[in-house]
């Protein structure tokens, strides 16, 4: 019954996210990325080294997928600004690991949490918007 509610919740989630938009896409990574922190720094106050590896392992890669992200035409003075804080990101994330540095992983949280609030704040009319195919 248990793993019956884990794949339904699995489930819904990939869903949610095969629905979502652009801008919804980029505040769920930001979430996932602050999810890996707190496991991550779970994991470092168990001494559990292999947990601690595995999160950091995928908060680095979702920051990487947000560099992905980045407009550098369109985007200008913002988009090179952002490529800079998630390059010092991921330095702080890898810093945070081989050191077991709760501390550093701390200002990351900090960073990614300014990051999403101001994100999140968006006007809805401001938002990037999906396109749509038809097809013809």
């Amino acid at each position: 019954m248990v793993s019956r509610s884990i794949k339904k919740y699995r489930n819904a989630n990939a869903e949610s996210v095969v629905d979502a938009s652009p801008h919804q896409l980029i505040s769920i990574i930001l979430k996932h990325i602050l999810s890996n922190i707190a496991i991550a720094n779970g994991a470092i106050s168990r001494d559990e080294v292999e947990n601690k590896g595995k999160a950091l392992t995928k908060a680095i890669a979702l920051v990487g997928e947000l560099q992905d992200s980045l407009d550098m035409e369109q985007g200008g003075e913002i988009s090179a600004n952002l490529f800079e804080l998630y390059d010092y990101i991921v330095r702080c994330l890898v810093q945070g690991n081989l050191e077991n540095d709760t501390a550093k992983l701390d200002e990351v949280r900090d960073l990614i949490l300014t990051v999403k609030e101001g994100w999140d704040a968006i006007p809805s009319d401001k938002r990037i918007k999906p396109t749509v195919t038809t097809n013809k």
